[in-house]
């Protein structure tokens, strides 16, 4: 088996040593944990656990906050301490 370093640019992994293979074979990238996404290795982990079967692909969009809703009349909290009165 041949170590070769390389750097990831975002999109595609660049070699920085020089290596001779035909084309479209097959590779196997190993990532130090040190620069894996704490998220990533979490779900990793569970797959390696068994509890899942796949990591997911990406991260999901964070929900948006619901708007205010305006009621009419005194404010809530108002009311609760009138109540406990």
């Amino acid at each position: 088996m041949l170590k070769v370093k390389g750097i990831y640019d975002g999109d595609k992994i660049i070699l920085l040593d020089p290596v001779t293979m035909r084309p479209n074979t097959t590779v196997e990238v190993l990532i130090p944990e040190s620069a894996a996404d704490p998220e990533q290795r979490y779900w990793q982990h569970l797959v390696d656990k068994g509890l899942i079967k796949s990591a997911r692909a990406g991260r999901a969009q964070p929900r948006q906050a619901p708007a205010p809703v305006r009621v009419a009349g005194k404010p809530v909290s108002q009311t609760i301490i009138d109540e406990r009165r």
